[in-house]
Order: structure tokens, then sequence, then C-alpha cells
């Protein structure tokens, strides 16, 4: 088995974890997680901030991102073109506007560069206790935050957000494949060597 299938075997296994909490486990998972981002950002004190809009059984970010708001906070989401992944300023009142794979992005709002934000909430289908992170297997996440390889110290802080089951034993990384910094389940934020 090839590097590229061992990982859509993984992928799929994780996705059927993913999707296979029931709505109070979701629930309450979700409200966990959204109190480790709140921690995380009162600690750190980071101003821009990446997140994303729940796709596909995904945590739900909604109340982090929107008590980042509140705080004076920059929210951004992501924004795809192409083969590209930019960030564009998000508010409750944004407009939306769904992208090819269904997902809302902001539209009309300021734009900024992976380099400009502190921390990124990144989704994953998968993670691994060395900070391998197994993706949707587009490689958006990969192109965008590419100059963060070799340099593990610069912003943003690159921290998955998942739930505790997609945590796999190992993960097949590829020479592209960034690195997470930490990772943010349920169960509270764990930081990677």
């Amino acid at each position: 088995m090839t590097a590229s299938e061992r990982k859509e075997e993984q992928r799929r296994e994780l996705i059927r974890r993913r999707l296979a909490l029931d709505e109070g486990q979701r629930e309450r998972a979700d409200a966990a997680i959204s109190g480790a981002v709140r921690r995380l950002v009162d600690e750190l004190d980071f101003g821009i901030i990446a997140g994303f809009v729940a796709h596909r059984g995904e945590p739900d970010l909604s109340a982090a991102l929107s008590w980042l708001d509140e705080e004076d906070r920059a929210v951004l989401l992501p924004v795809v073109r192409d083969l590209d992944m930019h960030f564009r300023r998000w508010r409750p009142d944004a407009a939306m506007k769904a992208n090819r794979f269904g997902i809302p992005e902001p539209v009309g709002s300021e734009g900024f560069a992976p380099a400009q934000i502190d921390l990124v909430l990144m989704p994953l289908v998968g993670f691994a206790a060395d900070g391998a992170r197994l993706g949707m297997g587009a490689g958006f996440y990969d192109r965008a935050f590419a100059f963060r390889h070799g340099r593990p110290d610069d912003l943003p802080r690159l921290v998955g957000v998942a739930y505790a089951v997609q945590e796999a034993e190992s993960l097949p990384v590829d020479d592209w494949d960034v690195p997470l910094d930490g990772i943010i389940t349920e169960q509270g934020l764990r930081w990677f060597e």
C-alpha cells in the first residue's frame, strides 16, 4: 500500500469516527473546545486569530469565534480560490457565500496574508502525538503555511481543533506537510514538542 493509499484509508476511518459522535457528545465537546480556545487566547494574548466554519462533522467553533469578536480580536476565516487559500475578516454580521466545497466564506471584507496571523485554529481529519496532521487531502493549509517549515518558533501558532476520537497512533507524513504546534480537543490544549 502506498503512502497516499494509507492516508486515504486513515482519512475514511477518522471521518467515520468523527461522524459517529451523537448530538449530545458533539455539543458537550464543542463547549469544552470553545472554552479551551478562550483560555489559550487569553493566556497568550493573540490579536489576529484564524478559525473555520464546521463542515462534515468538524467541531463547531461558532461560540468561540463570536466571543473572540466581542473581545475585539480580529477573527479570520479561510477563503479558497483555485489552489490557494487566504484569509478574510469575519464578523457575526458578515456577508457569507458558500465556496465550491459548500463551506461559507466571508465576502468583501478585509484580507490578511497567512504571515500576518497570530494563531490559526486548523480543521483536520486526524492528528498524532508527534504533531502530524491529516487534512482532507487538498493541501490548502500546507501551502498557505509552508513558510513555517523549519521555523517552529515563528508565528502563527498552528493549533489543530478536533475531537479526541480523531487521534491516530501515527500518520503518514510527506515532506510538504506542515506539523501542528498543538491540538485542542474536548480534553483541553496539548502542545507538541
